[in-house]
């Protein structure tokens, strides 16, 4: 009888208006909380580790790019950059960027990770602008190497891309 009567008395606790408010502040303040999937933080763990190594270890960063990896970029997409050249012109460059509104779609042993490459120099003329960037991931044995990387000029208001929504942005908090 002891315990009916607790369990009666901790669900009307439980059920009592003050209750019910404090249970939605912890669902308001957990939605603050920016937080991200699994494959996002392993993706992103690759993109900083394949960023850093261009910078320092061409050989090392070669081993994270499939052997017929190229960058293809918007400004010159029929012209598609080798992956010799790419790192040969990554080697030594200061990665002025940060990795932000990365998303994954995951294809089994394809996965495509997009994001941007927000600028973190000044705005300058000359300075580094941000990039949108998508790449290609294939399953290589039991981690990944990067297949294709497409990357543009991300914002600009001369941009029209058909089919994209011309609103301005929702910021997601993954």
């Amino acid at each position: 009888m002891r315990r009916f009567a607790a369990l009666v008395a901790v669900l009307t606790l439980l059920a009592a208006p003050g209750a019910t408010r404090s249970f939605a502040a912890d669902e308001k303040a957990a939605a603050r909380v920016p937080t991200v999937t699994r494959l996002v933080k392993l993706f992103s763990e690759l993109e900083a580790t394949l960023a850093t190594t261009l910078q320092h270890d061409s050989v090392a960063a070669g081993r994270m790019l499939d052997p017929d990896f190229e960058l293809r970029a918007g400004r010159a997409p029929g012209n598609p950059t080798p992956r010799e050249d790419f790192l040969r012109r990554s080697l030594g460059q200061l990665n002025a960027y940060r990795i932000e509104q990365m998303a994954v779609h995951d294809y089994g042993d394809v996965a495509i990770v997009s994001f941007l490459q927000a600028a973190t120099a000044s705005k300058k003329p000359g300075a580094p602008t941000d990039v949108f960037t998508v790449d290609v991931w294939k399953r290589s044995g039991d981690g990944w190497v990067l297949a294709v990387r497409y990357a543009g000029p991300a914002g600009g208001a001369e941009a029209v891309i058909p089919g994209a929504d011309t609103e301005p942005p929702i910021r997601k908090r993954y």
